[in-house]
């Protein structure tokens, strides 16, 4: 029989396989349900689900209702499946966080089963589409920058928590404080998040109390866990102390914040923002490696160091001098000055003996 997901029940077993809105594996059929398993399928927005007529006590599943078996939401082998890019995925989150805030702005609550049916399922689909977690800075608009920057910075933290061998549960975590790290943005004037020059010393101290406003959403709510309430108060802060709002360091940070906080850097640094232009992921890099040095969390910085190598061999960009290349090699000890090809004459030139080319953009 069909049941919305609110009628499953433990004990239930299910008759079909199901599967996440981007057509990944996530319960086989004949499995027996528990209350993870319900809340699993909760947080990847499946919304109904076929199960056995008996519960695996032998007892008969009794739901007050029953879907049609002919409505929509089965195809195929009557298995939940459905088909939406990984960009799809990524703005339909970036709309439902940007309603989300809207609401906190206007004094709501806020829900943590609704932020986590907002970023998990996409924190599922990490694994086969990390080359998109790079690409995502050319989708954000100057108008929804805190939207996007919020997902971005979710994403790019959970996958860096994966390169450090962080368990799935503690991903899920670090993907909840990197999507959270600007909800208290929502208290502050809207006329100094959505300003579109330079920020007056007056404005960018309020803008610096925001890690504030977001601990104080947080704080009284149960369900969230400790560490990620730290991670969004100490997103702003550095281990040589010069972060805010508390000036701490080294090992008063939770592990949690230092992921965020360099994937909250370096999203903002790539991305268009209303007062400040966007740069290249490469001179990001650079910048992060060279003139931060000591700021962040090596071990962090190395992870994102090697991703950026990882993605750039073949990648075409667009150079300072205006030129378009293709990277043919990427040196470990020069990662922000690879070896390109210039269109369309071919020529080879290695950036690193070249200060005054840098990558300005990828194509």
């Amino acid at each position: 029989m069909k049941i919305h997901i609110n009628q499953l029940q433990t004990g239930c077993i299910l008759a079909k396989n199901i599967f996440s809105v981007a057509n990944k594996l996530l319960a086989y059929k004949k499995t027996k349900v528990d209350q993870h398993i319900k809340e699993a399928l909760q947080a990847f927005l499946v919304k109904e689900v076929e199960v056995e007529e008996l519960l695996d006590n032998g007892g008969v599943f009794q739901p007050k209702y029953k879907l049609d078996e002919n409505i929509h939401g089965i195809e195929g082998n009557s298995e939940i499946i459905h088909n939406k890019s990984f960009y799809q995925l990524y703005m339909d989150a970036v709309q439902s966080y940007k309603r989300l805030f809207i609401n906190w702005q206007s004094g709501a609550s806020l829900d943590i089963a609704e932020i986590r049916q907002i970023i998990l399922p996409l924190v599922g689909e990490l694994e086969e589409h990390e080359r998109e977690i790079f690409q995502l800075y050319h989708y954000c608009k100057q108008e929804d920058y805190i939207y996007h920057h919020s997902i971005s910075v979710a994403l790019l933290s959970a996958f860096l928590g994966k390169k450090l061998q962080y368990k799935q549960g503690d991903v899920n975590q670090i993907a909840l404080t990197g999507l959270l790290c600007d909800c208290g943005m929502s208290k502050l004037p809207t006329n100094i998040i959505t300003k579109k020059i330079t920020l007056t010393e007056k404005e960018y101290h309020d803008i610096k109390k925001h890690p504030i406003h977001s601990y104080n959403l947080l704080k009284n709510i149960m369900s969230i866990q400790e560490g990620v309430k730290m991670g969004v108060l100490q997103q702003h802060e550095r281990i040589d102390q010069s972060g805010y709002p508390l000036g701490v360091k080294g090992k008063q940070l939770h592990p949690y914040s230092k992921i965020v906080a360099l994937a909250d850097i370096y999203q903002a640094m790539v991305s268009v923002r209303p007062y400040r232009s966007k740069q290249s992921p490469f001179k990001v890099l650079e910048q992060i490696i060279q003139d931060d040095f000591g700021k962040f969390d090596l071990s962090v910085v190395n992870e994102l160091k090697k991703a950026i190598i990882n993605i750039s061999v073949g990648t075409r960009v667009k150079l300072s001098s205006g030129f378009v290349a293709e990277i043919v090699f990427v040196d470990e000890q020069y990662p922000t000055r690879p070896l390109v090809k210039i269109e369309p004459n071919g020529e080879i030139i290695a950036l690193k003996d070249k200060a005054e080319l840098f990558i300005e953009d990828i194509i």
